[in-house]
């Protein structure tokens, strides 16, 4: 097999090379992440111990299944606990504002929030 074509990092600002399927050079491999969440950590993010309690009891309440797919009358598996106001918009974890969605519609609907 042909070796890769280096090409440049990722990185904003990088002027290394690399041939890593990251896209990252050696220097800023796994770093990917802190642009997604600005650095911060869940607990930073308000998402500790508290969502911890929360997040399971939302799943139960909504039967883990995802409450957008029931809306069109498919059944799916729930696999994550979404806020129906976002919290950068200034929603809460008030459960009213909070659903469970299986990960291709929590995936659709947050990238539809930061597009709009």
């Amino acid at each position: 097999m042909p070796k890769a074509i280096p090409r440049a990092c990722r990185k904003r600002g990088c002027a290394a090379t690399t041939t890593d399927r990251s896209g990252y050079c050696e220097a800023h491999r796994n770093t990917g992440w802190e642009q997604h969440q600005q650095g911060r950590n869940r607990h930073q993010r308000g998402y500790g111990s508290t969502w911890d309690v929360i997040r399971p009891r939302i799943l139960a309440r909504d039967k883990h299944l995802c409450q957008l797919c029931l809306q069109i009358g498919r059944a799916t598996a729930a696999t994550t606990v979404d806020h129906i106001i976002p919290k950068a918009q200034g929603g809460t974890d008030a459960d009213e504002n909070l659903q469970a969605l299986c990960w291709p519609c929590h995936r659709t609907k947050t990238a539809g929030e930061r597009n709009s």
